[in-house]
């Protein structure tokens, strides 16, 4: 019965055309384990096979542990069974009947293949405890006495799976007289149940083993898995890589998971989907446990690598026709899909374009040919390669004409048999925006060189994408002629685009560091590297007279290297490396990196020229602007020029928007101060979002760019007084001037900025702007939010005259009627005579004497006109816009009005009054009174209600420097919320008149 039960559970789990060694073993070890746990295998001399002999019996004869015997036997009886049945279905499966059916095209479909070094007995045929076809660095650093094998992770399981191991091969013996045709051996037990990992004990050394290679091919991309355990480390770390290699082994690149350290319990760990490089033929996986960067290494604990997996999957890729995605308006789009290893059944590409804000600007669907391509022999350890691996299909959409902005077009495969295989990429369409080459301050630092884009294209790239400075790595081995060459030629055509180049000497090319006796990679910045003229000098001797011709401006050490920092005499020691540097005897000026929380030196102990200013995170917009403002008056008498980096600030932390808007008033903030130059430090880096890593636009992108191109070579002149409130800035330039606004919350502002007035959003896109009719002011109606906008086109005289106006006072005192004097006061911005008529517009219960004016105003001069202003009766206090309104008498003439604030209010006296809907329905007013003057103050105050309610009175005297409260009490008050009373306080003793309005809120 115990059999039948068994194979019962088997059936359950496949049929038996179905049946292998694992599955089958999986589920009988747990019974024959739980037999041997209860047998206890000291207390069984031999556990026989029915009717195959006799029973050995202990003490009277009869075993005390028949019962646990019994047990074992039946155990052993069920297992060997099953293996006699898969050793059975694996020797004659044309005795068993497949009526599997398959598709007419199955055996043309490519199977997406699977490698896995799980370290199980397929990994260690030879049982000596290390995975076969692997090879492990032995050299400086990586010793041999590092301990590397094959273990249990469950050593006790493993123990008693290899006692079950001994009692099947004797009961095996026994078995094959009776049964013809399975081999000497059982299958064995342990090797199906037991758990292996690769395990390396450390000893006071590094570690780095690799697997035998497998074949790699483009037409498929890869996903790279590991479990990783890592136990008592302190310095060391571990981690695990998938690499391809060209036809002759060399290495072209290397993808790794993140590094474990410390302890750590088994995490499983991957590699995003990647694609093979250019070139490649064959990839493999490596293991590292390496030291830490200051080169102190473990000299005990324990790492474990387990499952290293490599998964196919097909590829789908989507290009463009412009390979790094950048469009002018007007310019057509083509993008195309390509399907590479895709199993058949999946019969169409859809493609969807969508804006920067994902939103759906047009789909289209189109079919796929497949190209069936015949397949290799399959085999456990290969993966199909050349132009036979699998079916390939290409499909081409053009995109309908987009005006500026930022896309992204994704595709997705559509078909029965396909998964979720989806990818995107992105574009940018621009506009000129400003005529002529980008100007201004800002650039990129770009510390791979060209990176993925080819060098020939790379100075018309960046200056269609608005970069004027460019830091480019120039340390560069003498013997590498195409490098230099390539390197010369791109400096002379970025100096003649017009962008400011800096040569960067950071890091040494691989061939020349051991010449500087260096412990590890921390040690490679600019104060390690030229310390000894004697080393550095003749390495950079040969490139710096070539370079030196072409660039004026050098930066000794990377981006954020401020190991110069508490050098002494840094002085003299700059200056020294400035003349080594010097080729041919051309001068040159020298830059270095400081970070902002570290004061600068004075002028007179600096031999540099620039400085550049850094710090982690990024100072916020008023933060840089405090430091600037700290600098420049630090420098006010000569020093050397302030660069600084101005990343965007992480994707992984804050969103677009906020981003963006952190972005662009950095930047603004930069045309406020004397900043020569400020870098992004590495435009690819993912988690600023400037380009993907493979030189495509991402989203910050275009702010960045838009922002650069409008306001890069134009001054910060201050703001405008707004009537939405919207925070702004004006820039002006010789012949031209940009407003930027933005605002907490969306609001709209209506003024008039000239004609020819237009929008630019930071994705460039540009909307005209019309001037709207109005018998008082024409104006323009300008929408604000959050995310700046810009006004371009607008007059920069109209704004610099509106800028000049000014209210004095700017609070008149509640005096009511009786005269007070405000006085108008502008400038003339222009080259010309300004003059025409000025009106004032106050509030209905204000009294203007001759509220219109004759005004004239020279060029470059200031004036101002004289108003009496006497507050009625009912006037009240509170801050009010005040418009003014100028016409000037010009052809056709024009109406200008500007809005002022203006306070009335006791002199030193504030209020504030506050309502309370309390429970029973009364309502409570507080009045508060502060007194700011030196002298005593006392009102009666009367607080009126709506229309049907008494009004009630309070006398209030104010002690000078002192607050007074008073609360008034209103019962069954709901029907007031929402409504307004009127507190009117009347001086004793004085002659002002408050009347305050009081909003009834909950």
């Amino acid at each position: 019965m115990f059999l039948f039960t068994f194979l019962a559970k088997i059936g359950d789990a496949t049929s038996i055309s179905g049946l292998t060694t694992g599955g089958i073993l999986r589920v009988a070890s747990p019974i024959a384990y739980m037999a041997g746990l209860r047998c206890r295998f000291c207390r069984v001399q031999r556990a026989p096979v029915a009717g195959m002999g006799a029973e050995t019996e202990t003490g009277n004869g009869v075993s005390a542990w028949a019962p646990q015997r019994f047990a074992l036997n039946r155990a052993l009886q069920a297992i060997a069974m099953v293996m006699i049945a898969v050793v059975t279905a694996d020797a004659g499966p044309s005795e068993i009947l497949d009526t599997t059916e398959e598709s007419p095209t199955a055996s043309t479909v490519p199977e997406l293949e699977r490698h896995v070094w799980n370290f199980g007995r397929d990994d260690d045929v030879n049982f000596d405890n290390q995975p076969d076809g692997w090879k492990r660095a032995v050299g400086v650093g990586y010793p041999k006495y590092v301990r590397y094998s094959i273990a249990a992770r469950d050593a006790e399981f493993e123990k008693r799976m290899l006692q079950i191991d001994t009692e099947m091969v004797r009961l095996w013996r026994d078995l094959r007289p009776l049964i013809s045709g399975i081999p000497p051996l059982p299958p064995s037990l342990s090797d199906a149940t037991v758990n292996r990992y690769l395990k390396i004990e450390l000893d006071g050394g590094q570690l780095q083993a690799q697997s035998q290679t497998i074949d790699a091919n483009r037409r498929f991309q890869y996903r790279f898995s590991a479990d990783i355990m890592t136990q008592g480390l302190r310095h060391d770390t571990a981690r695990a890589e998938l690499v391809f290699l060209d036809d002759q082994g060399q290495e072209l690149g290397a993808y790794s998971t993140e590094k474990f350290g410390g302890t750590t319990n088994w995490t499983t760990t991957r590699v995003r989907l990647v694609r093979p490089p250019m070139g490649s033929r064959k990839m493999l996986v490596r293991v590292l446990v390496q030291r830490s960067d200051d080169g102190l290494e473990d000299i005990r604990g324990t790492v474990g690598f387990d499952n290293l997996m490599i998964e196919q999957y097909p590829q789908l890729q989507v290009t463009t026709d412009e390979s790094r995605g950048v469009y002018s308006v007007g310019q057509p789009v083509l993008t195309t899909a390509k399907i590479m290893g895709l199993p058949a059944g999946a019969s169409q590409i859809q493609f969807v374009l969508l804006d920067h804000d994902d939103h759906t600007l047009a789909e289209k669907v189109l079919s796929v040919d497949h190209l069936q391509h015949k397949l290799a022999p399959e085999s456990a350890m290969t993966v199909p390669v050349g132009p036979d691996a699998g079916s390939d299909s290409e499909v081409t959409w053009t995109l309908p004409l987009l005006e500026p902005g930022y896309y992204r077009v994704a595709a997705s495969i559509v078909g029965k048999r396909s998964t979720s295989l989806a990818t995107d990429v992105s574009l940018v369409v621009i506009g000129p925006l400003v005529p002529g080459p980008p100007h201004g301050p800002f650039g990129w630092t770009l510390p791979d060189g060209a990176g993925p884009v080819p060098p020939r294209s790379l100075t018309p790239w960046l200056s269609n994408l608005g970069v004027a400075w460019v830091k480019y790595p120039c340390w560069i081995d003498s013997a590498d002629v195409v490098r230099a060459d390539e390197t010369a030629s791109l400096l002379s055509k970025l100096q003649d685009a017009g962008i400011q180049t800096v040569g960067m000497l950071d890091i040494p090319p691989d061939t020349q560091l051991p010449r500087f006796d260096l412990r590890g990679r921390r040690d490679i910045v600019a104060a390690q590297l030229f310390r000894d003229a004697e080393i550095w000098q003749p390495l950079l001797e040969p490139i710096m007279n070539r370079l030196t011709l072409k660039v004026r401006k050098w930066q000794l050490g990377s981006d954020r290297d401020h190991s110069f920092l508490g050098r002494p005499r840094l002085r003299e020691a700059i200056s020294l490396i400035s003349t080594g540097l010097q080729g041919f005897g051309q001068p040159i000026d020298i830059a270095i990196s400081w970070p902002w929380l570290e004061e600068e030196l004075d002028a007179n102990e600096t031999s540099w020229q620039a400085i550049c200013r850094s710090i982690d995170p990024p100072l916020a917009t008023n933060e840089l602007d405090a430091f600037l403002e700290l600098a420049e008056e630090r420098h006010r008498g000569g020093g050397p020029d302030t660069w600084l980096l101005l990343d965007p600030i992480s994707k992984r932390q804050y969103d677009r928007d906020t981003r963006i808007r952190d972005l662009v008033l950095r930047m603004a903030t930069v045309r406020s101060h004397r900043v020569q130059a400020c870098f992004v430090s590495n435009p690819h880096d993912p988690d600023q979002g400037l380009l993907r890593p493979s030189g495509r636009p991402d989203e910050m992108l275009l702010p960045w760019r838009t922002t650069s191109r409008l306001i890069g070579n134009l001054r910060n002149a201050g703001s405008l007084q707004l009537r939405s409130g919207a925070n702004n800035s004006v820039f002006v330039g010789r012949d031209r001037a940009v407003l930027m606004l933005w605002a907490p919350k969306p609001t709209e502002e209506k003024i008039y900025l000239g004609e020819n007035v237009q929008q630019v959003d930071v994705w460039g896109r540009v909307t005209d702007l019309p001037t709207h009719p109005d018998p008082v002011q024409p104006s323009q109606h300008v929408s604000i939010g959050p995310v700046p906008t810009f006004i371009i086109g607008a007059d920069p005289s109209l704004l610099g005259f509106r800028m000049s106006v000014s209210l004095n006072p700017e609070k008149l005192d509640s005096l009511l009627g009786q005269i007070q004097t405000l006085s108008v006061q502008y400038a003339n911005p222009t080259r010309d005579s300004m003059l025409g008529t000025m009106r004032i517009r106050t509030p209905d219960n204000w009294t203007v004497s001759s509220p219109l004016r004759q005004w004239e105003a020279a060029a470059g001069r200031s004036g101002s006109e004289s108003f009496e202003i006497v507050l009625g009766n009912t006037a009240k206090i509170g801050t009010f816009q005040v418009p003014v309104q100028f016409e000037l008498e010009t052809i056709p003439p024009k109406l200008i009005t500007v809005h002022r604030t203006m306070d009335i209010g006791p002199e030193g006296l504030e209020l504030k009054v506050t309502t309370r809907l309390l429970g029973g329905n009364d309502l409570r007013v507080q009045i508060e009174m502060t007194n700011r003057s030196p002298r005593v103050q006392s009102y009666d105050c009367l607080l009126f209600p709506p229309p049907g309610r008494q009004y009630q009175r309070q006398f209030i005297t104010i002690q000078p420097g002192e607050t007074t409260q008073r609360d008034v009490y209103w019962r069954d008050a709901k029907d007031l919320l929402g409504k307004q009373m009127l507190l009117r306080a009347i001086e004793q003793d004085g002659k002002r008149v408050v009347n305050y309005t009081v909003n009834v809120k909950r």
